[in-house]
């Protein structure tokens, strides 16, 4: 049997009931979540004069990531309606705050409280996702698109923050981070979509879906592929630094983002039919590939070709990640088990950067790359074999 017969087009998507007024804003509130990162950095550097305190903030707020699962549990209980705007006010208020404070106690207090409150408006999104393609063949088609967005955010957000930093001033950026968050949420929750609730299980675990060994085994993939990958910024960055060209590694950083987004658009002209492990397998590979040769790649510009063309796997990735979650776990859990999937790879990426930045410091930039590439090449083999061989006990679908 084939593994792929064609899927529906973007446009099938988009002319959903509601699905452009729902997706365009939360896009919108999406966005302030690409200008955060450098805005929030840049405004407690220059508020308190240090740039540790601004690593810590960035630190703290990373940290607070953790909370996502639950705060989905509540959107999932409660409704998007009921809690996001709730959530939406409450850190877009704390970013406000942020901007005027100066005192570094108090500056760290305020980015835990505000991270804590930080709406989940991605798992969100997928959620209505979920609901607008119910009974359709058009799922992975718009995780897809949601996917390829993302990207696009994630590209142009520090783009834009940086133009606010330069023309105004750091705090003028944390503050439209703030309004985007808030304006975005608000409009999306007029959605008639956003009023759904799923019905609870009659008896929840604290862990929530982390119960379920299926989602374990998938996080467990989807942290060890974000452990490799992460090695590759840093040392893009190593290699940008060593050739007296820093700012390049952000070039290099976008032929990755374009990438994933090329792959990403890609990926959803077919709808796939092969076993998902199968195709983690396959994209882990690919990525792993990528790193094995970059490791062997003299120059940025090269460099860039190559992590560029790696980047074809990283949209899909997730993509695949976000079907198999939905696959191994009730609905009513659907948007917990997204988030864990979102908080896994952020916890992989700390672990991977923190380790490739102990390799680099007594190595080169190759040896992290190819360290990288060989940690996705085993994770990639592991997940092919424990489907091959089919084993209820290590297999990675029950």
């Amino acid at each position: 049997m084939s593994g792929t017969t064609r899927a529906g087009s973007y446009r099938d998507v988009l002319l959903l009931p509601s699905a452009l007024r729902t997706f365009v804003p939360a896009l919108l509130g999406r966005l302030s979540y690409g200008l955060l990162p450098l805005s929030l950095l840049i405004t407690v550097r220059q508020s308190t004069g240090s740039f540790a305190v601004a690593g810590a903030t960035t630190a703290v707020f990373g940290v607070t990531s953790l909370s996502m699962p639950y705060k989905a549990r509540l959107v999932d209980r409660y409704s998007q309606r009921r809690v996001l705007p709730f959530l939406a006010a409450g850190a877009s208020a704390g970013l406000l705050v942020i901007s005027g404070t100066s005192s570094a106690v108090v500056l760290l207090l305020l980015v835990g409280v505000t991270g804590l409150l930080a709406p989940p408006l991605g798992p969100s999104m997928r959620s209505n996702w979920r609901l607008l393609t119910d009974g359709l063949p058009l799922k992975e088609r718009a995780y897809a698109l949601d996917a390829v967005a993302e990207e696009c955010l994630f590209l142009g957000g520090p783009l834009i923050a940086g133009t606010l930093i330069g023309a105004f001033a750091a705090p003028v950026a944390l503050r439209c981070s703030a309004g985007l968050m808030l304006v975005g949420t608000l409009a999306m929750v007029t959605s008639p979509v956003t009023t759904h609730t799923a019905t609870p299980a009659t008896s929840r675990h604290p862990l929530g879906p982390l119960v379920l060994p299926g989602l374990r085994r998938i996080l467990l993939v989807i942290m060890v592929a974000a452990a490799g990958l992460s090695t590759a910024y840093l040392c893009v960055a190593a290699v940008a630094q060593q050739a007296g060209r820093p700012g390049a590694a952000g070039y290099v950083e976008a032929a990755i983002a374009g990438g994933s987004v090329l792959g990403g658009m890609l990926w959803a002209c077919r709808t796939h039919t092969r076993p998902w492990p199968l195709h983690l397998a396959g994209l882990i590979a690919v990525l792993a590939t990528g790193l094995v040769t970059a490791s062997f790649v003299p120059g940025l510009v090269l460099l860039g070709i190559v992590l560029g063309l790696t980047g074809v796997a990283v949209a899909p990735l997730f993509v695949v990640s976000y079907l198999a979650a939905d696959q191994v776990t009730p609905a009513h859990q659907h948007t917990e088990a997204s988030t864990w999937i979102n908080t896994t790879n952020n916890l992989g990426t700390a672990a991977g950067a923190a380790t490739a930045g102990l390799l680099v410091d007594h190595t080169t930039p190759s040896w992290g790359f190819l360290a990288g590439g060989i940690l996705l090449s085993v994770a990639a083999a592991a997940t092919w074999l424990a489907h091959r061989l089919g084993n209820d006990s290590i297999k990675l679908y029950i």
